[in-house]
């Protein structure tokens, strides 16, 4: 292995390959920039790669060197690749056209940088994931699901603060106030943001894979948690303020309210379990020994 200044002359060889790679993916990207930009439970996507890169500097010191050859048995991964982009073209499956830019990442460093580089990026790679929007037919069973539990979960909430709350579907029924649980209001902003910045966290600390699953699994109950507090503020809310703009501007504001609350709970949750869960420093013997010299 060699320093990223070791490369050598094969990478100038290389440049031009990587042109038409990016070239044949750029649809791909322009696809998933338009998502971000036009869907709300995507709009996380234009930080996801920068994140990524933000895991690469955390995880600089253990970087193993670059190979001052090309690594070819990274290609099959970049011809996966290719294959997906193919058969996502031809079958009309976007997200399948997505999900190839993760292969192909890989391949690339693989190729370039050696495998050993590559396992090592591979916390980074993973992660880019949360920037391919989810095929529509996940997309709207997991937007139907949260919406039932969001509605429930809040009705047994408002009844507890003594609202007279009827569900009936994905309708809250408050006296004779109707609130609709539309599918704008499911939680699945919410879930992809917290689910992102829980995988973030999980990578980025130095801690056991059990202390990475907790936090990972904190993601579904905080996030459907949060939701139903925003469809229960909207309710009650409702109750004070009867004109159409100021409830406008309640339902706007109080979703705008949800992400940094969220996000706020899940680092309250990172900091409780490190304090109380410390990591136990292992000492050997050699270690004890000479200690006590």
């Amino acid at each position: 292995m060699s320093s990223l200044g070791g490369v050598g002359w094969w990478l100038v060889r290389f440049l031009p390959i990587l042109a038409v790679l990016i070239y044949a993916f750029w649809p791909t990207l322009v696809w998933a920039e338009s998502t971000w930009r036009n869907e709300p439970d995507y709009s996380h996507g234009y930080l996801v790669p920068l994140l990524a890169l933000l895991l690469l500097a955390n995880r600089s010191e253990s970087f193993p060197g670059v190979r001052e050859r090309p690594s070819y048995g990274g290609v099959w991964l970049i011809l996966l690749a290719v294959v997906m982009r193919f058969a996502g073209r031809l079958l009309y499956m976007d997200f399948f056209d997505g999900y190839a830019i993760l292969p192909l990442v890989a391949g690339i460093v693989w190729v370039m940088l050696g495998p050993a580089a590559m396992r090592w990026s591979l916390p980074a790679i993973g992660f880019l994931f949360f920037m391919i929007p989810l095929p529509y037919q996940a997309e709207t069973l997991l937007s139907w699901k949260l919406q039932g539990i969001a509605t429930g979960l809040s009705t047994a909430i408002l009844r507890v603060l003594g609202q007279p709350a009827v569900s009936e579907g994905h309708v809250i029924w408050i006296a004779d106030q109707r609130l609709m649980v539309e599918e704008a209001c499911s939680g699945l902003r919410i879930f992809i943001g917290v689910a992102a910045l829980a995988c973030f966290w999980a990578a980025s600390i130095q801690r056991s894979w059990w202390d990475r699953l907790v936090l990972l699994a904190s993601v579904i109950p905080l996030a459907i948690f949060v939701n139903a507090m925003r469809i229960v503020a909207v309710g009650l809310l409702y109750q004070w303020f009867g004109s159409e703009d100021k409830r406008a501007l309640i339902h706007d504001w109080t979703g705008y309210l949800m992400i940094p609350v969220a996000f706020g709970l899940l680092w309250l949750l990172k900091c409780y379990w490190q304090a109380v869960y410390r990591p136990v420093e292992q000492v050997t013997a050699r270690d004890f020994v000479h200690g006590l010299s």
